[in-house]
């Protein structure tokens, strides 16, 4: 099938040698020995356990699933892949191979396999375990790559013909890491994951031109409902229909599920039909889905959300990227984010501009609230001295109210494989501690530190310089350093970028709060862009551009809410190993 080809970096493991060491090969008069068919067990594969996957290995996982209702059980002693050697996967096992009508299957083996071409498979049956099949080499019509660090899912079909059981090759296809769940469409019939859970999907027969391998995953990013993603992506031929189940006590004061609305690969707004609160729609674009509203909505630090009331955010008939509605909105709400801030809140999240350019989620914090303060988390490593560890964003940010990636660094890339190091590139101080301070940094925050007996706020001044010749007075205990100011002098600076479109994060100071802002999964722009959300929002003491791309991220309330996708999701998972990240706790 044409999931042979490389949809997308794999992860796939191996399985370990039995006991002794030696696989047994079935001699004499067993029809099932492996002699009969020319080919011998080279090496035994190793059990895949939780974690990375080595970066010489491939992960590969080897599921059946069955053709009708009524099939019995299987036996198989051991799967192998052939190249020009051969590898068992999985032990001696009785798999119940009926179909169930959602193309789960039933995995067999999870495995590390050295990295090489797959030309073909064999089924070696095991009639003491089950019902055998027919024993033969399954020949693959185009050679399979398994590649280093990836993942690879093989399904095989088990059907009966002729009053014989028949195993073949349905297909495979290369899957991001944190995938969950896996299924097999064939084009004769008909797909369905359950209803009742918080998503179900059908799919009649005839919806894809050929038969498909695809991973789902359910993200929860603190929304009305977590966020569906699948892979690979792919346009069907027949619509599939979706129903997606919302959270009722997440949903903002004063509103309901028909307020919402669906995007799916944030373009297509398909008709949504309604019913108690669950969402009903069809697509043909098997990408991602998240729901969206038209509302002005706010969520507080204690997790209260509400519709303010008003006109209503509507993106109808703006370019791609003119950010007017956003800015427009974030200044006629300014009072009212204020007199929640006077009413006791210490920080509050904006939706406004998350579903309108710059697609960006803000977070306004109040930096005179005593309770909480600024912290730069940063992780030294104990085999390498003056190196950082990279972590995703939801371990910098563990039990902060809210958190945002820092900086750009030197060394590892940050990818799901394995634990990587940095040095930072800018300025960079953490508790009084000097990570670099020795750049040409051309826009700095600094911050004091909060006295012992929280008797104050959290104190900010921006500077502009270099670092290693500036005087940071009283404002050196945490520091952050960047090469691009969003804001200087009180307004937009005029050299700002408009053309790197891109994921991107940014924070910026004034009037004693601190705005900080984060693309959304799916959006982007450009840094010129980021400065309508500073001048909504009044606040322009300076700002900063942070790292963009695979690195923009932010949680909060404990939960990452612009997590990966597209090429990203697949190097790097939900969440991309970063530095250090800003964090008010």
């Amino acid at each position: 099938m044409a999931a042979l080809s490389r949809l997308a970096p794999p992860l796939f493991l191996l399985t370990t040698l039995l006991s002794c060491g030696q696989f047994p090969d079935v001699q004499g008069t067993d029809p099932y020995a492996l002699s009969q068919l020319g080919e011998k067990v080279d090496q035994v594969a190793v059990p895949y356990e939780s974690g990375t996957i080595p970066a010489n290995q491939t992960r590969v996982r080897v599921s059946f699933v069955g053709d009708t209702a009524d099939l019995p059980m299987i036996g198989v002693r051991q799967v192998l892949l052939c190249g020009t050697t051969c590898t068992s996967t999985g032990v001696t096992t009785g798999i119940q191979t009926k179909e169930d009508g959602t193309g789960r299957g039933v995995m067999f083996s999870d495995v590390l396999i050295p990295p090489g071409q797959i030309d073909r498979i064999v089924v070696q049956p095991d009639p003491a375990m089950g019902q055998p099949v027919a024993f033969k080499t399954i020949a693959l019509s185009e050679p399979l790559t398994l590649h280093a660090g990836e993942r690879q899912e093989i399904f095989l079909s088990v059907q009966s013909v002729a009053a014989q059981l028949k195993v073949t090759f349905l297909g495979t296809a290369a899957l991001p890491p944190s995938v969950g769940t896996v299924m097999a469409y064939r084009p004769d019939r008909k797909m369905a994951w359950p209803a009742g859970g918080e998503v179900a999907m059908s799919m009649g027969a005839g919806g894809l031109e050929k038969s498909q391998l695809f991973g789902m995953q359910l993200i929860d990013t603190g929304g009305l409902m977590p966020r569906l993603m699948m892979w690979p992506a792919m346009k069907g031929q027949a619509p599939a229909t979706i129903a997606l189940k919302l959270d009722p006590a997440r949903l903002p004061q004063g509103m309901t599920a028909a307020d919402y609305q669906v995007k799916v690969n944030n373009t297509t707004s398909p008709k949504v039909t309604v019913q108690g609160d669950t969402l009903t729609f069809t697509t043909d674009d098997l990408t991602s889905a998240r729901i969206y509203t038209d509302r002005s909505v706010i969520e507080t630090s204690s997790g209260e959300r509400i519709a303010l009331p008003g006109k209503t955010l509507s993106s109808a008939g703006l370019s791609a990227q003119d950010t007017s509605a956003c800015k427009n909105s974030l200044i006629s709400r300014r009072a009212q984010y204020e007199q929640y801030f006077a009413n006791g809140t210490d920080a509050i999240r904006i939706f406004d501009c998350e579903n309108v350019a710059p697609y960006v989620h803000i977070v306004l914090i109040d930096r005179s609230n005593r309770g909480r303060t600024v912290g730069l988390p940063i992780t030294p490593s104990n085999d390498y001295p003056g190196k950082y560890v990279l972590r995703p964003i939801t371990s910098h940010g563990e039990g902060a109210a809210v958190a945002i990636n820092g900086f750009t660094w030197d060394g590892d890339y940050g990818t799901y494989m394995g634990t990587g190091y940095g040095t930072p590139i800018g300025t960079l101080i953490t508790n009084g501690i000097v990570r670099r301070k020795t750049s040409t940094t051309e826009a700095i925050l600094g911050f004091q530190m909060q006295p012992t007996d929280r008797s104050r706020g959290t104190s900010a001044e921006f500077f502009v310089g270099a670092s290693n010749s500036l005087s940071l007075g009283t404002h050196n205990y945490n520091v952050i350093g960047s090469t691009t100011s969003i804001i200087r002098n009180n307004a937009c600076n005029p050299n700002l970028d408009t053309t790197s479109i891109n994921r991107w994060s940014a924070v910026g100071i004034g009037y004693n709060r601190m705005a900080l802002i984060s693309t959304t999964s799916d959006g982007s722009s450009s840094p010129r862009d980021l400065c309508s959300v500073f001048e909504g929002l009044g606040y322009m003491d300076g700002a900063i551009r942070l790292d963009g791309g695979p690195s923009a991220s932010m949680t909060w309330l404990g939960q990452h809410i612009n997590p990966l996708t597209g090429s990203d999701y697949y190097k790097f998972g939900n969440a991309r190993n970063i530095l250090n990240a800003l964090v008010w706790k």
